[in-house]
């Protein structure tokens, strides 16, 4: 596996919650000109693992294929324990996997959060633990620079959480259910749909 001693020295390190220290336009940028044209088709196979889809791609990168194994266990997990809240039967909505241990745990840090914001950063904490757990013995390699993307795609959405705008887009949602029983209601009292 080719070495990128310099591109990954280069870039910045930065702690879980912090900004992204470059945008990742900018990143793919950078990877365009000092990574390999190999190397480049695997790059998109990192926002693929994020989103739990799979590549044929990934199976280049340990650590993708790792990660992908984590996150559709993160989300398997989850799917078990929403649907076992609602008694419903969660086959028709899990994929192939397994949920592996950190996958559970991660699974379980989002149930116990104190709200869906909480849950939320929950689950963007555990990714970046699994990120940096995935990838500790890869330094300089490309899966160093995998993940250093996948930092970037977890910062990214952490930045994108605004308490006020979740709040704004809560009572919407709220008034508009209400609106609706409002509107069956009123059409179950006359007969007519208002």
């Amino acid at each position: 596996m080719k070495h990128y001693w310099y591109f990954a020295s280069t870039l910045t390190s930065f702690p879980f919650g912090s900004p992204p220290p470059i945008s990742m336009q900018a990143f793919d940028e950078l990877c365009s000109r000092m990574m390999d044209k190999s190397d480049l088709e695997i790059l998109p196979c990192v926002e693929e693992a994020r989103n739990g889809r799979f590549s044929a791609f990934m199976e280049k990168s340990a650590f993708l294929m790792s990660y992908f194994e984590f996150e559709r266990g993160l989300r398997n997990a989850l799917v078990v324990f929403r649907t076992r809240a609602s008694k419903q039967d969660a086959s028709q909505w899990t994929r192939p996997g397994d949920i592996n241990p950190d996958s559970l745990k991660a699974a379980q840090a989002a149930q116990a959060a104190s709200d869906p914001l909480q849950a939320e950063l929950a689950i963007e904490r555990e990714r970046w633990n699994a990120t940096e757990r995935l990838s500790a013995l890869s330094a300089f390699e490309l899966d160093s620079i995998l993940a250093y993307k996948m930092k970037l795609l977890i910062a990214s959405r952490y930045a994108s959480f605004d308490r006020n705008r979740g709040i704004q887009g809560f009572n919407i949602l709220y008034q508009d259910i209400i609106n609706a029983a409002v509107g069956a209601a009123s059409a179950f009292d006359t007969g007519v749909a208002t």
